[in-house]
């Protein structure tokens, strides 16, 4: 004999129900629109040299570049940490105290 499971109905709430038109009330402090980041887009030009394609807001090319050019740049140019990180470890080691033992 073969037995038949009882099957079991899952008791679903009913969510209230959106009126059209209504919004959540904004948080405090909340900016209204957040700046949208220039973003790179990685392409290969005909020769077969990666290049960077930096898009506007929109989504138009602003500027292409050679991926190496781009690169070397980034890798001169260090952040604010950096910066700050290197001052610190400088005056550290110029301290005549801590050099003497």
């Amino acid at each position: 004999m073969a037995k038949k499971k009882a099957k079991k109905k899952a008791s679903k709430k009913k969510s209230p129900v959106k009126k059209a038109g209504t919004k959540k009330p904004a948080k405090k402090g909340a900016k209204k629109t957040a700046k949208k980041k220039a973003r790179r887009t990685v392409l290969y030009s005909s020769k077969g040299k990666k290049l960077y394609a930096v898009r506007d807001k929109g989504g138009k090319f602003k500027d292409i570049q050679q991926y190496s050019r781009a690169h070397a740049m980034d890798i001169r140019r260090s952040s604010k940490s950096e910066k700050s990180a290197a001052s610190t470890s400088a005056v550290a080691s110029s301290d005549p105290g801590a050099a003497s033992m």
